[in-house]
């Protein structure tokens, strides 16, 4: 062949490869950046199980990665920020795991196909997209389950309908690694079935379990057909159930499983090759890096195990000579997670709690005690914010003993060569290279008391009143300043006690004529203690000491009666400078575990002195709980108007049964005030003024509720009690934003029923009350004399000078309806704090109720300081015909408008001075708009004043309005303040402003002389 024509077909060749060449790099940048993704598949030969992308081997060395910032929770939405924001956020992670030699990540909450390709394309990061398939209840035709009927065919209809359709959204976006399952659903089969309830305990599981592995499986046979070219996977709960998995989930491709064993996997591995025979990823595995032994973090002991672990599971890989089904896993977690502990509370606080107890962790393990702290899991450290406002990150001595063991990969190198590249990480060096660390980062401190954090506020005032400006001009202004910092601590000196509290400080207390105020009775005293918490740690009890800080009613640890009241309104009770609630609780553990015994000076706001304990126990479907209190003494003063209580006593008993399907039953039993067995009380009976004495039956209560969950169409309820004429109980649960008028006292029968009708979205619940008294309101019978006999007359009474009286326990028939549309139920409409956590882009209700209250009242007291004492007004409330119409509206119709908006209109009597009844309006509003401003206030017509004593003396406003104005200002720090922020940092002005007329207050109508007043505040606010 001649020389040129070889040349010629030698160029050809080349060409040819060149052009192939390209074609397959195009193929791949198209897979990669184009919206092509790549495919995924597992194989298996002799020597094991693989996970191959694009036919390359591909080892998962994963985290699971979520971003929770301090402050935050569960309901914290990252992907309803700016998108400058998200990729601030995403780059300071995904830099972090990349360097560390993350490949893949899972997250519990679904990342948006185009953040999933961001992730990938930038940082070469897949994803694993995961479905919790209802592990923490679901929507059903617009109906939220809190327990998910995996049994139920609509329930598992609409669970694979919503995954079919999130495979859809993301068969071809680049990044996704496979499909996942669920997320232990194996530990959460608590829904009721009459038939599977039928059969033994240890088999009902079982049972229930075999209908979610079936649905698992009728929901990857169904996806493949839509996408064939990833894996799908569930995420199992250990291996629980391994046997029924292999019966019912044979398109199964890969075994997901959350393994805490501890060091080692033990028998893990042998099981699943010989009942499965499938790939092992571990979803979740890992260990907290805080030891509660000796109550501090121990990053050489988080750091030890996942070595460990790690080494374990390369052994159990392709090649090795073992199970070979080991694929990788993802290590919980990247970052921790402040809310894990309490989930609603302490959200700035890193709380040391363990949560549950694991043996195979023997670093801090002691029989009997918890050890395991889930706030504690971040192979990094959560931090404060940056100047983008995300929160740093500092890697732990676990990050870097992973970038090491991330190095080898188990595929190229042998069982030997693994174990000796782990064997020779040199863990001291970098045990001490953290600690240097953390000394670099001014994270070491000293532990036993500590500055946590704070605010300052610094408000200017002016006001006025018509008169004195109509005579006086600006001079009739009125013009103050106020300046107060609150310093919060904490402190941990030793691993049995730990604490935290704030100190107030003041330098001017402004003078703000229109509103009561937290500091306005201070005077000379610059500083307090405004609150303080701690808890000791016993081997058979928690102690825990409080001084205004929130505590939680027991209405849902059977309290039935509500004797335990809520003390959660901290702001509420500043304005009055009340310290409550103030006390101590004991938490029984172990042989004492059911008992809470809580005793104070004023252990809820009002509260005389007293002790109250209550004891839970039961079996599956009887609950029961026996609860005493008893005042120690009466309070010796109110801070407000309302009158103080005579000391008392009461004992409830209750039981709580699910025994039937679908249905709860409850049972109360009360006996209360038995300290005023034989005090004396009159009546009129037929005209005849009745003398009679309170005897011990009187004491005695009885209530019932029975509640019928129907899945078709909600739930119905019927209740029914009787309590004596001292048979007091405390604060009912109201539910539903409820307006029945319940009482806490005694002296009534009372039967209550309602239906709930779930449709779809929408929710209608009309419910009715229907009460008569067991004695009536006295009337007012003036004392009288004839000859020689002498008639005392009839008075109303009042609960100083008789052992009860009829008040808003009085005789009433009440019926309401209330009509709710919520499209997003997992952030319950009716949450007390559903302004903030509900996410719909709109939801509201409306709800009306009437109510006749067919007879008066006896007299209500209320506190006159002067005197210090309690005072009767004399005459009680008339019988009326009563209404009241309210709406909540809130709305989010994107990430930067934030709206929740509540109107009122009644006609409502007062709740002591009698006097015309009031019809009166308004409404409420809080605005939140671009991420940084904030507008809220109300406007009210012909409605009492903003404090419960404008209603208690039915003193009343033709027009109140209310503007507050707020700017946050923490960008504009970052850009001139060189250390980093705080939490957060504000100014704002607010104005209140209202109309004067004969029935405002006497001294602010003065006769005539002022038609309006006003006043204006404006302020700075920072939180460090």
């Amino acid at each position: 062949m001649p020389r040129s024509d070889y040349t010629d077909r030698l160029k050809l060749f080349f060409s040819i490869l060149a052009i192939l060449l390209s074609m397959s790099f195009a193929v791949n940048v198209l897979a990669k950046d184009s919206g092509t993704s790549a495919t995924i598949k597992t194989y298996q030969d002799k020597n094991g199980w693989k996970l191959l992308v694009n036919g390359e081997s591909y080892y998962v060395k994963g985290v699971v990665w979520g971003y929770t910032p301090a402050g935050e929770n569960y309901s914290h939405d990252l992907w309803s920020k700016s998108d400058e924001y998200i990729k601030d956020v995403l780059d300071y992670d995904c830099k972090l795991m990349k360097a560390a030699g993350v490949n893949t990540i899972r997250s519990f909450f679904n990342t948006p196909p185009k953040w999933v390709e961001y992730i990938y394309t930038k940082y070469g990061i897949m994803t694993i997209v995961n479905h919790l398939a209802g592990r923490y209840g679901y929507q059903i035709d617009g109906v939220w389950h809190p327990q998910t009927d995996y049994s139920d065919s609509r329930t598992r209809e609409v669970l694979k309908n919503d995954f079919l359709e999130m495979v859809r959204k993301f068969k071809n976006t680049p990044g996704v690694l496979m499909f996942a399952l669920g997320n232990e659903n194996n530990y959460g089969l608590e829904w009721s079935s009459s038939e599977i309830e039928n059969l033994p305990v240890g088999e009902r599981h079982k049972e229930k379990a075999k209908f979610l592995y079936s649905l698992y499986n009728e929901i990857i046979a169904e996806s493949k057909k839509i996408d064939s070219n990833h894996p799908y996977t569930i995420v199992n709960g250990d291996i629980q159930y391994i046997d029924l998995i292999a019966e019912y989930c044979k398109d199964l491709d890969i075994l997901g499983s959350n393994a805490y064993r501890g060091r080692s996997f033990t028998g893990l591995w042998k099981d699943v090759k010989e009942k499965l025979d499938k790939p092992v990823l571990f979803m979740e595995f890992g260990s907290d890096a805080f030891n509660a032994k000796t109550d501090e973090e121990d990053q050489a002991a988080q750091a030890d195990i996942l070595k460990a672990q790690w080494q374990e599971i390369y052994s159990k890989s392709y090649g090795n000579g073992g199970e070979g089904n080991a694929i990788g896993g993802c290590v919980f977690e990247f970052r921790d997670e402040w809310w894990k502990y309490l989930q609603t509370e302490n959200l700035y606080i890193h709380d040391r709690n363990a949560s549950w107890s694991n043996g195979g962790y023997p670093f801090d393990y002691v029989e009997g005690e918890n050890n395991m702290n889930e706030e504690w899991y971040g192979i990094v450290q959560l931090g404060r914010p940056n100047k983008d406002g995300v929160s740093e990150a500092f890697p732990r001595m676990a990050y870097y003993v992973l970038q090491e063991i991330w190095k080898i990969d188990p595929y190229r190198q042998d069982k030997k060569e693994i174990n000796s590249g782990i064997e020779k990480i040199d863990m001291q060096r970098l045990a001490l290279e953290s600690d240097i660390r953390s000394l670099k980062q001014t994270k070491k401190r000293d532990e036993s008391f500590f500055l946590s954090g704070g605010s300052l506020k610094v408000e200017f005032v002016s006001g006025g009143k018509d008169n004195a400006i109509h005579e006086k001009g600006k001079d009739g202004l009125t013009f103050s300043s106020g300046e107060m910092i609150f310093l919060d601590f904490g402190f941990r000196p030793s691993s049995m006690l730990t604490g935290d509290f704030s100190i107030n400080l003041i330098n001017d207390i402004p003078n703000k004529e229109m509103e009561i105020y937290y500091g306005r009775s201070r005077e000379n005293k610059i500083a307090e203690i405004y609150s303080f918490n701690s808890t000791l740690k016993l081997d058979s009890s928690d102690v825990t000491a409080f001084y205004h800080t929130p505590r939680f009613h027991w209405g849902y640890e059977g309290d039935f009666y509500g004797l335990l009241r809520e003390a959660t309104d901290i702001k509420g009770m500043d304005i009055w400078d009340a310290k409550a609630p103030f006390g101590a609780e004991i938490t029984g553990k172990k042989g004492l575990d059911g008992l809470k015994i809580v005793f104070g000076p004023e252990i809820y706001w009002g509260a005389n002195p007293k002790i109250m304990a209550k004891y839970n126990f039961g079996t599956d479907h009887f609950k029961y709980s026996i609860i005493h209190s008893e005042d120690i003494a009466r309070t010796a003063t109110s801070l407000t108007n309302s009158a103080t209580e005579k000391t008392t006593r009461a004992t409830t008993f209750y039981v709580k049964s699910d025994i039937l399907s679908n249905t709860t039953i409850e049972l109360g039993a009360i006996s209360a005030g038995s300290e005023k067995v034989g005090d004396e009380y009159n009546y009129l009976d037929k005209g005849n003024i009745v003398y009679d004495k309170i005897r011990f039956d009187d004491s005695l209560g009885a209530k019932t509720k029975v509640t019928y969950k129907a899945p078709e169409f909600g739930l119905i309820y019927a209740a029914a009690s009787y309590a004596g004429v001292v048979a007091d109980g405390g604060n009912p649960l109201r539910e539903f934003d409820t307006l029945l008028p319940y009482s806490q006292y005694g002296n009534k029968v009372e039967v209550e029923g309602g239906l709930g009708l779930f449709m779809g979205n929408y929710i209608l619940f009309p419910r009715i009350l229907w009460r008569d008294n067991l004695r009536g309101a006295n009337s007012s019978i003036q004392a009288s004399s004839s000859g020689t006999s002498l008639y005392p007359g009839l008075s109303p009474r009042n609960r100083e000078s008789d052992p009860f009286a009829v008040l808003d326990n009085r005789k009433a028939l009440s019926g309401e309806i209330f009509f709710t549309y919520d499209p997003t139920p997992a952030t319950d409409f009716y949450h007390w704090d559903s302004k903030n956590r509900e996410d719909a882009p709109f939801a509201f209700n409306l709800g009306f109720n009437f109510t006749d209250y067919g007879t008066p009242t006896d007299s209500y007291q209320f506190y006159y300081k002067e005197g210090k004492t309690n005072a009767a007004f004399g005459t009680g409330l008339v019988e009326e015909k009563v209404w009241k119409g309210v709406n909540r509206i809130v709305l989010n119709p994107n990430p930067w408008l934030r709206i929740a908006n509540r109107l009122e209109a009644g006609f409502q009597q007062s709740t002591g001075a009698s006097g015309a009844t009031r019809k009166y309006y308004s409404t409420e509003f809080d605005i939140g708009f671009g991420k940084k401003h904030n507008l809220s206030g109300y406007v009210k017509k012909d409605q009492w004043g903003p404090y419960d004593y404008y209603r208690q003396f039915n003193v009343t406003y033709p027009w109140q309005f209310s503007l507050d104005y707020m700017y946050k200002i923490d960008h504009l720090l970052k850009k001139y303040v060189t250390d980093r922020l705080g939490k957060s940092a504000s100014i704002g002005i607010m104005g209140i402003y209202r109309t004067l007329d004969k029935n405002s207050p006497t001294d602010e109508y003065d006769g005539g002389k002022n038609n309006y007043a006003f006043q204006v505040t404006t302020y700075l606010t920072y939180e460090f």
